[in-house]
Parts: structure tokens; sequence; C-alpha cells
């Protein structure tokens, strides 16, 4: 990863052509060992790198965003890195509609099977209304506290989503979250 920089486009896990748009640090949440590799949480265990599509793998234009591990990365070649500049000199609406693009990030949901007694269901979703703006597992259940007991294995009557980002941590290494979904099922 070290010689790819941001702005520079590239290859990576998902099909297509990449701008490599930001570098967040990836930290560990939790302690790790096996036989190839060991970490501690809140290590710094590698790169998460956010990424802008420009093009499907048949260079059609096509605006996406994601983040995955630098790992993942490759350079774009020679030759197809004349193509997208060549692309872009030619379409320049394209252009300005890729550079002026607002950065859409699909978030990592931690989930969690609630059994929860169906009558219970408005009064839990008031109770997750009232959670701040951002808020780490342990503070969730400090306002849900009463519904914890609810939690189970599936199959259960709701799937409760939470919503953060891999670098959205506090200094503990423990998620932030910033939204939730209370799926019946």
């Amino acid at each position: 990863m070290s010689e790819i920089k941001i702005g520079d486009y590239v290859t990576g896990y998902s099909s297509g052509y990449w701008q490599l748009i930001d570098i967040k640090p990836h930290i560990a949440t939790d302690d790790y060992s096996s036989e190839y590799a060991q970490w501690k949480k809140g290590q710094v265990i590698g790169q998460l790198v956010i990424l802008k599509k420009c093009f499907t793998n048949k260079m059609k234009p096509r605006i996406d965003f994601t983040y995955e591990d630098s790992r993942w990365l490759k350079p774009v070649s020679d030759d197809v890195l004349v193509e997208i500049e060549k692309y872009f000199d030619e379409h320049p609406d394209y252009k300005q509609k890729f550079d002026t693009a607002v950065v859409k990030l699909r978030p990592s949901i931690t989930n969690c099977w609630i059994d929860i007694p169906e009558e219970k269901e408005e009064d839990f979703r008031s109770t997750l209304k009232r959670l701040p703006d951002q808020y780490t597992m342990d503070e969730f259940w400090k306002v849900a506290k009463r519904y914890k007991k609810y939690v189970s294995k599936p199959p259960t009557g709701y799937l409760l989503n939470l919503s953060t980002y891999p670098w959205n941590l506090d200094k503990n290494a423990n998620a932030i979250y910033f939204d939730w979904e209370l799926i019946k099922h």
C-alpha cells in the first residue's frame, strides 16, 4: 500500500476502477489470536481505505463508494490510467459529476436478535428514540437496560441493527453507533 496514495486510481476487492479518497487506521476492536496473526484490542492492525468508483471493469461510468482493507488495493495499469484520463478529458460533465459526488458509504451493521413480546415493541422503540446521536454498546444498554433480558439466539421476533463505521471508535476501541433499525420477523 505504501506506493498508493490519496487521489490514485486503483482496483480493489470490489470490481471496477476506483479512486482512493481517504485512509483510516484499522484498529482492533477485540483481542485476537491464531497461528497466523495476533493483536490486542486498540492496536492498529492495518489501514482502511475509502474508495470512489469511477468506472466498471468495462469502462462504463459508474459512481459508487466503498471502504475496505488496503491490502486489497493495486494500482491500475498504465493502460487503464490512460483510458481513465482520456474518458475524463472527452467527458468533462462526467468528470465534474465524479469530482463533486457526495460520499455516501454504507455503514457496518451490528445485529442483535431480540425476542421481546409484541406488546412491548412500541415501548422499546420509544426507549431507543432516547438514545443520543452517538453511543457505544454499553451506552446503548444503559438506555435500554430493561430489554437486555430479551436478547436471544435466532429465530426471534425482532432483529435489531445498529449502524457504525469501522473507524468510528471511542478511546477504548469500542464501536460508536449512530443509528438503529428494529425489524420485525
